[in-house]
């Protein structure tokens, strides 16, 4: 397993987009970033705490998974 993938994919996922930034994808990691915030604060002012959960998980899900498969290196 290349420590390097499973670093940038652990990082994405608690930071959304963090991996992407690490991996060189400034418009895609910025794009996924705040989105993210974006999105998340707005699901938090409207209350909607278990989509806002569902929402966060699938994000970072997403993001960790894009930052792992990146192949550009």
């Amino acid at each position: 397993m290349d420590t390097d993938k499973l670093t940038r994919a652990v990082c994405s996922f608690f930071v959304p987009g963090l991996g992407q930034l690490m991996n060189g994808e400034i418009g895609k990691g910025l794009a996924i970033l705040i989105i993210f915030i974006v999105l998340w604060i707005a699901l938090l002012s409207l209350g909607i705490i278990i989509v806002q959960t569902i929402f966060g998980i699938v994000v970072r899900l997403f993001a960790a998974y894009d930052a792992y498969n990146y192949d550009g290196f």
